[in-house]
């Protein structure tokens, strides 16, 4: 099946500059935000205490959001968000369903981005 390129391009740019920015806010020092259950704080301050985790994850969405905007290396940039939009969904459904929708959206993207680049992983899926 062939996609229409300028539709692709554009979720891949319009992705890739909203990931530029969501990387950018762990570097703004915000406070966990307090709307969430606390088990869900619990969790997000545990991850903040760390003084490091939400540094690697705003580097790596950063990185990944300017390998889309670059159109370089998009294959491997959807492998490496892979793991946070996973964990964005798990969070969400076991700590704090309600606001699932930002996430899904965020996995849902990352899914497409890497269906388009399909072919370029079919090399690593195959047996020996």
């Amino acid at each position: 099946m062939k996609m229409n390129t300028k539709l692709v391009l554009g979720i891949r740019l319009v992705f890739g500059l909203l990931l530029i920015a969501i990387g950018s806010l762990a570097f703004m020092n915000l406070p966990v935000p307090d709307f969430y259950p606390p088990h869900a704080l619990a969790f997000l301050q545990a991850l903040s205490d760390t003084g490091y985790m939400n540094y690697v994850m705003g580097v790596i969405e950063i990185f990944v959001g300017l390998m889309f905007v670059t159109r370089k290396y998009v294959a491997l940039g959807a492998v490496l968000l892979a793991p946070i939009s996973v964990n964005i969904v798990l969070f969400h459904l076991f700590l704090d369903l309600t606001t699932i929708l930002p996430g899904l959206v965020l996995f849902a993207l990352n899914l497409f981005i890497a269906y388009t680049e399909w072919d370029k992983y079919k090399p690593l899926l195959k047996s020996r």
